[in-house]
């Protein structure tokens, strides 16, 4: 029996050029093979395991419900079986947390981010007309004393809920020219692309409109004239406008929406030559065991016109870019314990953030919402989680 030392099973080593030619060539790559493109920090003397395998590794543990790199260590010594039947007899096929501790950190965070957002790209499962959500999230267990923790931008399609790209904030700049940077590389023609109030600029809206999208954003007191401008016009009680609501009950809460919209704004806005509805948004959420209620009023404006969003459609969008932050980053910190890791060196929180939000991703494909029930049944039958990742051809012997 001949047995292999980090033996690739897919790909040779590659240029960059060969790198770039395969990803945008061959779309329809699996995971694995677009993992093998990317490059290998360490020496080759010595290597024991390719880099697309640790990785590949990584992600299955990751949906086989893993929270940290040495849950991942111990998941793959438990499956040694099917890692042999999947790779087949090699003399290396446990990698060790401290491997993963040692290892990430050396990786090029961004290049992996761009590698990711190349091949869901291209793999995407999302309608042609799927709302785009942007929103950061601050990675905080991997604060340290000497450095603050790493915020990061993700962007993600509202139903199908895939993350197209995630980027680093650097501490010398914030969110606003990052995001109007990225927008060019994402699939806007035709979408709405719904994001918070600190996005709402004139240049974002711009700059979604000229790449073929409307955008949906909401205002509060970071733009102080419009704000009130638009709190005084739905004071007015011979205002003109149109309502709907919606009202949810779920986890002991009852949620009301009300939305009123209107176009007799437009005009008056001046600083906004794109605005075509503005619209004022109460929400109302009651606690049942207490009986306490809170309510928020905010205010959105959207190049939006009547004809393309109605007031139900509004709260329809206005509610799916929350997805953003109910379905990934909360989710990222409480099912996959983002918070709790204690792997804070370099780039290690980034690119274990962008396998995150890749394992979600694949489970979202898979056809399930329910993610912590999904990583449980992949627990249980590991060679599913496999064929998420690997070519066919490996999974079905």
């Amino acid at each position: 029996m001949m047995y292999s030392t980090a033996l690739s099973l897919t790909l040779p080593s590659l240029t960059s050029d060969h790198r770039q030619h395969l990803l945008e060539k061959q779309p329809l790559l699996s995971l694995y093979e677009v993992l093998a493109t990317l490059p290998d920090p360490r020496s080759k003397h010595g290597l024991r395991y390719e880099l697309a395998y640790l990785l590949t590794c990584l992600v299955a543990g990751l949906l086989c419900n893993c929270d940290s790199t040495l849950a991942i260590a111990e998941w793959c010594r438990d499956q040694r079986l099917l890692l042999i039947q999947l790779f087949g007899p090699r003399r290396f096929l446990c990698p060790s947390a401290s491997l993963y501790r040692i290892l990430l950190p050396r990786l090029d965070a961004e290049h992996i981010e761009w590698t990711l957002a190349d091949w869901i790209r291209s793999t995407l499962c999302a309608q042609a007309d799927d709302p785009i959500a942007l929103d950061g999230k601050t990675v905080r267990g991997a604060r340290t004393d000497e450095h603050a923790a790493p915020h990061l931008l993700s962007f993600r399609t509202h139903h199908s809920q895939e993350t197209l790209l995630q980027v680093a904030v650097s501490e010398k700049t914030n969110e606003i020219p990052v995001a109007q940077a990225l927008l060019p590389c994402l699939p806007l023609a035709g979408r709405v692309c719904t994001a918070d109030a600190l996005h709402t600029q004139k240049d974002f809206m711009q700059c979604v409109n000229a790449l073929g999208g409307k955008s949906l954003l909401t205002v509060k007191n970071n733009q102080p004239t419009l704000y009130a401008d638009l709190a005084t016009y739905f004071a007015d009680p011979h205002a003109s406008f149109q309502q709907d609501a919606t009202l949810d009950q779920h986890r002991g809460r009852i949620e009301k929406r009300c939305i009123r919209v209107s176009t007799e704004m437009n005009a008056y806005l001046k600083d906004w030559p794109l605005v075509e509805q503005v619209a004022e948004l109460t929400r109302t959420v009651t606690v049942r065991k207490t009986g306490k209620t809170s309510q928020e009023v905010v205010y959105l404006i959207t190049p939006l016109t009547p004809a393309e969003a109605n007031p139900c459609r509004l709260l329809a969008l206005v509610r799916g870019h929350w997805s953003i932050e109910n379905s990934s980053h909360y989710v990222r910190d409480v099912t996959f314990g983002e918070d709790r890791s204690r792997l804070r060196t370099g780039s290690a929180p980034q690119i274990l953030a962008a396998l995150r939000n890749l394992a979600l991703t694949l489970i979202h494909r898979s056809g399930s919402s329910l993610v912590a029930a999904t990583r449980r049944h992949f627990a249980s039958h590991p060679r599913h989680a496999f064929r998420l990742l690997l070519p066919k051809r490996f999974t079905q012997q």
